[in-house]
């Protein structure tokens, strides 16, 4: 799951997806994958991937995962590295969803505060990562899979200090295609644990 263009663009390709029509958003599959560009705003987040939820779950075994960049604090954050989020917190509502990936994996993890508008004035009190989608997309995935079906991987794009939240559309990209293997890797474990549960419920049967 996506929310910009800029971020979805390198990973269709990475992946060989297709477009598919069947719904009034952004979707590419291919090879057991299926990239959604949900857009911004929860509001929207909740319609687009709310409606794809309640399709696919009829049908697949189903993990959603977030991708996209992060604004992040320089004293805890690198740019252009890519983080997982272990707590989401909504910076509106404090909603807070924490997630315990029951995987191995080699990436840092970090807390994330989701807000309404971009953080530009350095963001001191948000301690780790800061973005605009991904309390929306957890509160949505959860009424339909459990959170252990959930991830969220961000790479910071800044410290939160731009006179002007908009990214260039190439240097989102760029950093999406600079942790593509990484992302790759983790999807790859993730998805392990989907062809386990699988294979334990046909066992069971």
């Amino acid at each position: 799951v996506t929310a910009l263009k800029a971020e979805s663009d390198p990973l269709i390709r990475f992946f060989d997806l297709a477009p598919d029509h069947s719904m009034n958003f952004p979707l590419f599959r291919g090879d057991g994958l299926a990239l959604l560009g949900v857009g911004v705003g929860k509001n929207k987040i909740a319609k687009n991937l709310g409606a794809f939820l309640e399709n696919e779950i009829k049908q697949n075994l189903v993990q959603v995962i977030n991708i996209g960049v992060s604004g992040g604090n320089p004293k805890s954050s690198k740019i252009g590295q890519c983080y997982l989020a272990n707590k989401i917190v909504d910076a509106e509502t404090n909603e807070s969803h924490v997630i315990d990936i029951p995987i191995e994996h080699n990436l840092e993890e970090k807390s994330l505060v989701t807000v309404m508008k971009g953080i530009t004035n350095g963001g001191d009190s948000y301690l780790e990562l800061v973005d605009m989608e991904a309390s929306a997309i957890c509160a949505v995935s959860q009424k339909y899979i459990p959170i252990e079906r959930l991830a969220v991987l961000k790479v910071v794009s800044d410290y939160m200090d731009l006179r002007n939240a908009n990214f260039p559309f190439d240097i989102v990209t760029d950093l999406i295609e600079n942790n593509l293997s990484i992302i790759n890797k983790f999807l790859l474990d993730f998805r392990s644990i989907m062809a386990l549960n699988d294979n334990v419920k046909r066992v069971m049967n």
